[in-house]
């Protein structure tokens, strides 16, 4: 027989047990709690003061102020959001510092103007704010106009080391002066904005991301602490870079129909792939450098016909600007991403005059490498000694329909990587490209077991020595 239950002492059990477990949550430390309100926005972490007694006033000291309004937060928002916002100011606790502001630089439906987010992040600059990300919108950014539109007043700390701008407008000196009003700058990341500033430059910067930037003028890059920089996919013409003596991490991804004059008339902005603020927070995006490039391919677009047997040079790469010494400034780094398009112009060029890297470890390669002689890739190879790791990724369909000229004979082009333990080809089904290249490397004395060639997520190590 089944004990007979209390269905009163039940509920007042199940009662019991539900205090417990808001006692549990109530019982976190306060850094915990405020880590819970990472995640929420401004106005989702002060409606967290009806929860319990415990919740009341820590909305007050919460770290993180995020004011990012999207289209989708219509109606959830305050209905004055500047009123809001500034007695979210006025109420903080006054011992509690700031660590991040995230902002819409205005609102979607213009509840607030690009003066407010002045306010907002001067407020948050004497709060002690570390990290400030600001976004414009992307519709703004289409009619060519943005209403990210920074100034040196609106931005002057000691204390700030991260910043983080989406659809911006860059011009003047507001990037050649960071040494003056953000000495304690670590970190700058730069996706889809305007630039027309001639110049970034800091003395402090350790970590330089720029992502599908618009590039109006020859823009110069001095930062001789810069430990990682990330160059991915500019349009209009690529930066040039300064001495970067410091540079541990590189990635360089170009495309260089994005140099051309017919690159706006063949794609319009709304066709070419979007980033937005939730790039941080949605974890679709969290793909190759974190930025939502697609893992199966580089650049913005390319072609999987392209004719390896016709003349790659055109008129068009006489008119490639910028991109000076883009080689150079790598040479100290241990981890390099080059990837490009075949043909692909400035790499190339920049190539010729490039010295040894003694200190690469790591390298990843494209497209742009592979000519009939692998003349890029057996550079590298040459004039790195100690590289231990080697990526190839090679995304056009390049089969038995053109094969390479008969006449090349890559096993005769010696290198010698003594420390090369691990060489893997990354490309399509039949790529005849493949069995020259491990030739290439066993011929030079690489081992068939450190050899691997990936395939549409299939991995092979032994089908090329099929002769």
């Amino acid at each position: 027989m089944h004990p007979k239950v209390n269905k009163r002492a039940s509920g007042s059990c199940r009662r019991e047990r539900g205090d417990l477990d808001a006692d549990r949550l109530s019982a976190l430390p306060d850094v915990l709690l405020h880590h819970i309100m990472l995640f929420l926005k401004a106005w989702e972490v002060v409606r967290t003061c009806v929860l319990a007694r415990r919740w009341r006033h820590l909305w007050t000291s919460v770290p993180c102020l995020d004011l990012r309004v999207r289209e989708d937060d219509h109606g959830n928002t305050p209905e004055d959001f500047p009123e809001f916002v500034r007695l979210l100011f006025l109420h903080r606790e006054a011992s509690a510092r700031l660590d991040t502001l995230r902002l819409r630089s205005s609102n979607v439906d213009g509840a607030h103007d690009e003066e407010d987010a002045r306010l907002w992040i001067r407020n948050a600059i004497n709060l002690g704010a570390r990290v400030i990300h600001l976004v414009g919108h992307r519709r703004d950014w289409i009619r060519g106009s943005s209403l990210t539109q920074l100034e040196h007043a609106s931005l002057v700390s000691s204390h700030l080391k991260i910043l983080k701008l989406s659809y911006a407008l860059l011009h003047g000196n507001i990037l050649g002066q960071l040494s003056s009003y953000l000495p304690s700058l670590e970190e700058l990341e730069l996706k889809d904005c305007f630039i027309s500033a001639r110049e970034i430059s800091s003395a402090s910067l350790k970590i330089l991301i720029m992502f599908k930037c618009d590039i109006f003028v020859n823009l110069s890059v001095a930062a001789p602490n810069l430990v990682l920089l990330r160059c991915i996919s500019p349009i209009t013409q690529a930066p040039s870079f300064q001495n970067m003596g410091s540079l541990v991490t590189g990635t360089i991804i170009l495309y260089d129909y994005a140099f051309s004059d017919n690159f706006y008339k063949d794609f319009s902005k709304d066709e070419l792939c979007e980033t937005t603020d939730e790039d941080d927070d949605n974890p679709r995006y969290k793909t190759r450098h974190e930025f939502g490039v697609p893992p199966e391919g580089y650049g913005l677009g390319y072609s999987d016909d392209y004719n390896y047997g016709s003349d790659i040079d055109s008129d068009d790469d006489n008119k490639i600007e910028g991109g000076r010494n883009i080689l150079q400034s790598l040479s100290n780094a241990t981890s390099l991403e080059l990837l490009a398009d075949a043909g692909e112009v400035i790499l190339n060029r920049e190539l010729k005059s490039c010295p040894s890297f003694s200190n690469l470890k790591m390298l990843s390669l494209g497209e742009w490498c592979m000519d009939a002689e692998f003349n890029a890739l057996i550079f590298f190879l040459q004039h790195s000694p100690n590289l231990e790791r080697v990526f190839v990724e090679l995304k056009l369909k390049f089969n038995t329909r053109k094969p390479l000229d008969s006449g090349v004979k890559p096993n005769g082009r010696s290198f010698a990587c003594k420390h090369l333990w691990m060489v893997n080809i990354k490309c399509y089904k039949d790529d005849v490209r493949v069995h020259k290249l491990a030739h290439m490397f066993r011929a030079n004395g690489v081992p068939d077991d450190k050899i691997s060639v990936d395939l549409r997520g299939k991995k092979m190590t032994e089908f090329w020595w099929e002769d």
